[in-house]
């Protein structure tokens, strides 16, 4: 018996008369089909297997060379360096790999929205370091990063005639996009694991002084994660490229979203914003988008 060097199947090489004579070695094949692929590119199908690899300690991927950030690692990419800088005493077992995964899906909800680059893993990154700032730790932090990186998840129900709309929505449209935050907290509803981050993916359109939706909460009856979201959010939408702006500076963001403190914004969730100035500056210029 030997290999199948294109699906590693198993064959009989007294059975089987599908096979290629390639330097100076038989091979022998399944089908027709994956001798073909040989034949087409042999060296991609004999390149020798990578043996000397490493487990991300976040996701568990395994790859050759592991990043190290500040003593800790391997990791096979930033955002696992970054949930586990902030999350990663706090979470169980699988919950590294299943982060991972959501993070790869909500790319996705992103790509259809034509958002500009990752908004909502930069936006779940932004939110994590302002509920650090503001002293949270442990399973309420994981709450505050699932939620931002999961806040338009309603949108998978909007249909795509309003979600895409290139000009301005008719009042019978806003009505249905107004609708997502409902559709994410029913999506989620029944997810244990998410339950936490229900406050955010319901919550983040509303305003402090109650002229939000969609139950026009105000004030400190908007939970706490919607808060910290509402100026996350705005920071991301100001400085990043826009099909109608360019991105505007860390400063000028920053006066604007000061400008917004009791209208729009917790005045206790900005001022632990403007505390945490250079730590942001550097995270806006640092982020891929």
């Amino acid at each position: 018996m030997t290999t199948d060097p294109v699906c590693h199947m198993e064959v009989d090489e007294e059975r089987h008369a599908l096979s290629v004579d390639f330097r100076g070695t038989t091979y022998y094949f399944c089908s027709t089909g994956c001798r073909e692929l040989f034949q087409g590119a042999p060296e991609r199908y004999l390149a020798p297997e990578v043996t000397d690899t490493v487990a991300c300690i976040a996701c568990t991927n395994r790859v050759a060379d592991g990043l190290y950030r500040d003593g800790r690692g391997p990791y096979c990419c930033e955002r696992c360096a970054f949930r586990d800088r902030y999350l990663g005493d706090a979470l169980k077992g699988i919950e590294g790999p299943y982060l991972a995964m959501v993070e790869a899906f909500v790319a996705s909800l992103d790509a259809r929205e034509h958002e500009v680059g990752d908004h909502s893993y930069r936006v779940a990154q932004f939110a994590t370091v302002l509920a650090h700032q503001m002293h949270i730790t442990g399973r309420p932090l994981v709450s505050i990063y699932c939620g931002a990186l999961l806040h338009d998840l309603g949108k998978i129900g909007i249909p795509d005639a309003i979600l895409l709309k290139e000009g301005k929505l008719s009042p019978e449209e806003w009505e249905v996009m107004r609708g997502h935050p409902e559709i994410g907290r029913h999506i989620l509803h029944n997810v244990h694991e998410l339950a936490g981050a229900v406050d955010i993916v319901y919550g983040h359109h509303e305003h402090y002084d109650g002229s939000g939706y969609p139950q026009r909460l105000k004030g400190r009856d908007i939970p706490l994660g919607a808060r910290i979201f509402a100026v996350c959010d705005a920071l991301d939408a100001l400085t990043v490229d826009r099909p109608y702006r360019k991105a505007l500076s860390f400063d000028e963001a920053q006066a604007i979203i000061a400008k917004g403190v009791c209208r729009l914004y917790d005045p206790v969730v900005v001022a632990a914003f403007i505390g945490a100035d250079e730590h942001f500056r550097e995270l806006v210029d640092r982020l891929v988008i």
